[in-house]
């Protein structure tokens, strides 16, 4: 614990040993303690909740292509009423997505995510480069070119085979079909399942798999040339126990090592 006094900060440890200080500076990352001390010396904490995480996601249309990557798509995560746009690489996992777009949204998305529990829906366009029309004017065009090939195993498209197959089930279409035999409703699914599928996040990835926490102490109550606190002098802050997160994992040790470079000079 710490209590400050007019001149000083008492510091209390677990031991129950007294420590007497002039300064003190709290760097203790999201522990409880570190948010509670804070508190208690008169500083808001934003509630922490997690941030950069994956995306638990169980859907067939995933089943059995772990290990598949996609580079430069555009993600569209709805979560409490809000919308947020991200484009980046993906990776398909055994329990969902995760990869640098998917850090990111959870990143930017991280307190409305908590606030649905998790549960989110995700719009994906594979081929960003190509509007609903380019996509349909395509496939037309192998229809026309291949009317007695399997629509199963050949498309123009730069996608992962796996993928494609398993958009052509998804889409109700038999192994058998050629593409002289594609319906138009079934050619309207596939266009949907290329330019915008959606799928349900049913909850963050692996338990204990989030990098960091948004939330922590008010960055309004902090003079970020010294990192002292506006509230109670002599007081500073570095690192995660503020309400700083970045966009991966790297900016977050940088924001570490810089209030920390700040605070040891302040001193």
């Amino acid at each position: 614990s710490v209590r400050k006094t007019k001149t000083s900060f008492e510091l209390t440890d677990n031991q129950s040993e007294t420590y007497i200080a002039d300064k003190v500076m709290i760097a203790s990352g999201n522990a409880k303690d570190g948010f509670a001390i804070a508190e208690s010396l008169g500083h808001k904490i934003i509630e922490p909740v997690p941030s950069l995480f994956t995306f638990k996601i169980k859907d067939k249309r995933f089943e059995d292509l772990s290990g598949v990557s996609f580079q430069n798509l555009n993600l569209e995560l709805s979560a409490s009423g809000k919308k947020f746009k991200q484009t980046g690489d993906i990776l398909i996992t055994h329990w969902g997505l995760s990869g640098p777009a998917v850090l990111k949204l959870s990143a930017f998305a991280a307190k409305e995510l908590h606030d649905c529990h998790y549960k989110a829906e995700l719009k994906i366009n594979f081929l960003p480069d190509l509007n609903y029309e380019q996509i349909k004017d395509k496939l037309l065009e192998i229809k026309k070119q291949s009317p007695i090939k399997q629509v199963i195993t050949s498309t123009s498209f730069s996608l992962p085979k796996k993928f494609w197959r398993t958009i052509i089930e998804f889409s109700d279409i038999q192994p058998e079909t050629t593409w002289s035999q594609i319906s138009n409703k079934q050619m309207k699914k596939i266009i949907n399942e290329l330019s915008g599928g959606l799928y349900q996040i049913s909850g963050k990835g692996m338990f204990k798999e989030e990098f960091v926490t948004c939330g922590g102490v008010d960055l309004k109550e902090v003079d970020f040339k010294t990192m002292e606190s506006k509230i109670c002098p002599n007081l500073y802050f570095g690192g995660e126990v503020l309400n700083i997160d970045g966009i991966t994992g790297g900016f977050n040790f940088q924001s570490a090592w810089t209030t920390g470079f700040i605070v040891g000079n302040a001193i």
